[in-house]
C-alpha cells in the first residue's frame, strides 16, 4: 500500500479514499465555527462509502490535525503527543462518527475525554444507508469545587440544521483555560519550527526586496511559526521537479535537519509534484506562500462574508492538489487494469469539491447583493464614501480609528484587520463621510483570494475617494505602493481618484521621503501623517473635505421658519457655513450635492 498519513485500520481502503481525506490534513475550516462543515460532510461521506468510524482531530484554529479509520464500532485515536495538562484542555477537541446513527457518547469516549485532557469530544450520528447526518452531541470537561477538570459536561445532541449552537463553547473553553489552578498560560506551545526558501530571479532589482525573505519570515510569526532558518537561490527559472534544483533540495534536508525544523515554507506558489518531490527530498511537511497566507486568512475572519470568502478561497487552491494527489494514487497500484476506480473515485471527490466551491459562490452572491443595497442606501443619502487602502501592517486602522474616534481592531502585525468595517467621520460642519477600512494587500497575493474578496474588495471600486495608506517608515516603501496599484487595476478600481498619505512619519523624523514623479503623478494629493501622534491628521481631513467640497455647490437659501426639516437636510447632506436669522426666516450658506441643490434652488436668494 502507497505511504498514507491517515491512520488505523485502513488495510482494505482504496489509495483514491484514503488521497481525499489526506487532503484535509493540515488545512484550516470555517475558523469560528465549532464543528466546520466542511469537515463533517467529509466525515459523513466516508463513514457511509467505509461504512467505518471516522475520527478528526481538530485546533482552536480549526486546522485538521489527524485523522483515522475505524471500524462500525470502534476508531483507535491517535497519540497527541505532549499535549495533555491536569489543569486545562489540551486545545485539541475531536470528532468521530458513530456509523450506527447514535449520537450519545460512549463509556470509552469519556474515558478519552478526561485522559487525553480534549477540548471537546464530539459524536456524529451518521445512517449509513444514506449518509445522512442525524443529530451530533458535545461532551467537554468542567471543574469541581478543587478546579480539577473532572466532571464531565454535555451539550445537545442537536440536528444538524442547528450545530452553530456549538459555537459559543469556544467562549467556554477560554474561560476554562483562564481558571486553570495554575494561572494563565498559553493553551499550546507548540509552535512550529520553520525554514523558509526563496527564489530570486536573476534579473530582479535588489531594491524590491531589501531584505531577502523578511517579509515571508512575518507572514510565518504572523501564522504562529517560529523561524530557525532561512535559503535563498537565484535562478533564471524554478526547477519543474524541486523549484530549487535537486542539488538545493539535498542541501535544504540539511539545514532542515540541524535546525531541527517541522516545516519547510517556499515564498512562492508551488505545483502538487513540487511539494510531493520537496517532502519527500527533506523529509518533513512542506507549504508554499498561498498556503500560509491562507491559514493567516483563515485565523482573522470573523464575519460569516469572511469566512466565506476564506474557506472559498481554500477549496480552490485544494482543488488541483487533490487531483494531484489523486492521479498520482490511483496509479501505485500499475497496470492499465488499476487505473479505472481510481480515477472514478477521484472524479467524485472533484465533483464534491466543485459542488462545494458552487455553494459558496452562491452564498457570497447573495452576501454581495445585501452588500450593492447598501452601498445604494448611501448613495441616497449623499454620503460621501473613502475607502481606505493600502499594504498590510501601513497603519490603516490606526488612521480610521484616529479620524474617527472609533476603535476599529488594530495591531502591529499583517492582516490584523480582515473583515472590512465602515466608521463615520463627522467634521465641524457637522456633515458626515464614511471611512471604510479595507484588507490590507501583499505581495504575490493569491489569485483566489482576490477572487473570494471580490465583493469585499469592490468598496474600493465604488469609493467615492481612495485614502492609500503606505508605512513610509518601510524600506521598501515605493515598492509596496507599486503592489497596491497593480492589485487596485486589477479590481477595476485603477481609475478612481485618490490622494497618498505617508503614514508613520514619527519614525522617519529628519529624513527625507522622495517620491518619484512617476509615482506622485498618480495623486491628487500627497499628505504626510502620523496615526499614532497625531501629526498631520487635521490636514487629512481637512483635504478630503476640501475634495467633496469642490464637487459641491455652492448656495445661498432663504429657509422659512415653518420649514425647519430643509434646514437639518442642509446639514446633513451638506456643508453649512454661515446661518444668518432674518425677519422672513434664516439665511444660509454653504455647500450641496448637485441634486440636493437642484431640490431646493427655489429657495435661492438672488
Amino acid at each position: 500500500m502507497a505511504t498514507t498519513r491517515i491512520e488505523g485500520d485502513i488495510a482494505s481502503v482504496k489509495a483514491s479514499r484514503l488521497a481525499y481525506m489526506e487532503s484535509y490534513l493540515d488545512q484550516n475550516f470555517e475558523v469560528g465555527s465549532f464543528l466546520p462543515s466542511s469537515v463533517v460532510s467529509m466525515m459523513a461521506e466516508m463513514t457511509q462509502i467505509l461504512e467505518r468510524e471516522i475520527a478528526v482531530y481538530l485546533d482552536r484554529k480549526n486546522r485538521v490535525i489527524k485523522i483515522a479509520v475505524g471500524d462500525a464500532v470502534h476508531v483507535g485515536l491517535p497519540e497527541i503527543d505532549g499535549r495533555g495538562r491536569s489543569d486545562r484542555p489540551c486545545g485539541i477537541r475531536l470528532l468521530h462518527t458513530h456509523p450506527n446513527g447514535t449520537v450519545e457518547p460512549s463509556e470509552e469516549d469519556i474515558r478519552s475525554l478526561k485522559n487525553l485532557q480534549l477540548d471537546a469530544m464530539v459524536v456524529l450520528g451518521v445512517r449509513v444507508n444514506d449518509g445522512r447526518l442525524i443529530g451530533t452531541s458535545v461532551s467537554l470537561l468542567e471543574r469541581d469545587s478543587k478546579g480539577k477538570m473532572s466532571r464531565v459536561h454535555k451539550e445537545g445532541p442537536y440536528s444538524y440544521a442547528h450545530i452553530d449552537r456549538f459555537d459559543a463553547l469556544f467562549d467556554y473553553l477560554t474561560e476554562l483555560d483562564r481558571s486553570g489552578v495554575q494561572g494563565l498560560e498559553e493553551v499550546r506551545k507548540d509552535r512550529e519550527n520553520a525554514y523558509l526558501v526563496g527564489v530570486i530571479p536573476e534579473q530582479q532589482d535588489s531594491m524590491s526586496h531589501p531584505v531577502p525573505l523578511a517579509e515571508l519570515a512575518e507572514l510565518a510569526k504572523t501564522a504562529g511559526a517560529n523561524v530557525v532558518g532561512t535559503m535563498t537561490q537565484r535562478r533564471a527559472v524554478p526547477d519543474s521537479r524541486y523549484y530549487i534544483g535537486s542539488g538545493s533540495a539535498q542541501e535544504l534536508a540539511k539545514n532542515v535537519q540541524a535546525k531541527d525544523a517541522d516545516l519547510v515554507i517556499f515564498d512562492d506558489e508551488l505545483s502538487p509534484s513540487q511539494i510531493r518531490n520537496l517532502e519527500q527530498a527533506v523529509g518533513v511537511r512542506v507549504i508554499d506562500r498561498t498556503a500560509l497566507i491562507l491559514d493567516i486568512f483563515a485565523g482573522r475572519a470573523k464575519s460569516r462574508e469572511g469566512r466565506l470568502q476564506v474557506e472559498l478561497a481554500q477549496q480552490k487552491y485544494r482543488l488541483p492538489r487533490l487531483t494531484g494527489q489523486g492521479i498520482a494514487m490511483s496509479r501505485l497500484g500499475g497496470g492499465i487494469g488499476t487505473r479505472g476506480p481510481g480515477e472514478t473515485k477521484l472524479e467524485s471527490d472533484k465533483r464534491h469539491i466543485y459542488r462545494k466551491i458552487h455553494t459558496l459562490e452562491a452564498q457570497l452572491k447573495e452576501v454581495g447583493q445585501r452588500r450593492e443595497l447598501l452601498r445604494k442606501e448611501r448613495k441616497k443619502k449623499d454620503l460621501p464614501v473613502i475607502a481606505v487602502v493600502g499594504y498590510t501592517n501601513a497603519g490603516k486602522s490606526t488612521l480610521v480609528n484616529s479620524l474617527c474616534n472609533s476603535d476599529v481592531f488594530a495591531e502591529e502585525e499583517l492582516f490584523a484587520t480582515l473583515d472590512p468595517s465602515v466608521r463615520k467621520m463627522v467634521t465641524d460642519e457637522n456633515r458626515d463621510f464614511l471611512l471604510v477600512d479595507t484588507v490590507g494587500f501583499i505581495r504575490k497575493l493569491p489569485h483566489d483570494l482576490v477572487e473570494a474578496f471580490k465583493s469585499t474588495l469592490e468598496e474600493a471600486v465604488y469609493a467615492d475617494l481612495l485614502l492609500h495608506v503606505v508605512d513610509v517608515s518601510a524600506p521598501d516603501y515605493e515598492a509596496c505602493i507599486q503592489v497596491v496599484e497593480q492589485i487596485l487595476d486589477e479590481i477595476g478600481a485603477g481609475n478612481r481618484p485618490r490622494y497618498l498619505v505617508l503614514n508613520k512619519i514619527d519614525r522617519v523624523q529628519g529624513e527625507n521621503t522622495p517620491l518619484s514623479p512617476e509615482i506622485r503623478k498618480g495623486y491628487g494629493r500627497v499628505l504626510s501623517a502620523s496615526a499614532v501622534t497625531g501629526e498631520g491628521l487635521d490636514n487629512v481631513r481637512d483635504e478630503i473635505i476640501r475634495y467633496f467640497t469642490r464637487t459641491l455647490r455652492r448656495y445661498c437659501f432663504l429657509i422659512p421658519y415653518d420649514k425647519g426639516g430643509i434646514l437639518a437636510r442642509l446639514h446633513k447632506e451638506g456643508v453649512v457655513e454661515q446661518e444668518e436669522y432674518t425677519q422672513e426666516g434664516t439665511v444660509v450658506r454653504g455647500f450641496l450635492p448637485e441634486p440636493t441643490y437642484n431640490e431646493f434652488r427655489y429657495l435661492a436668494v438672488k
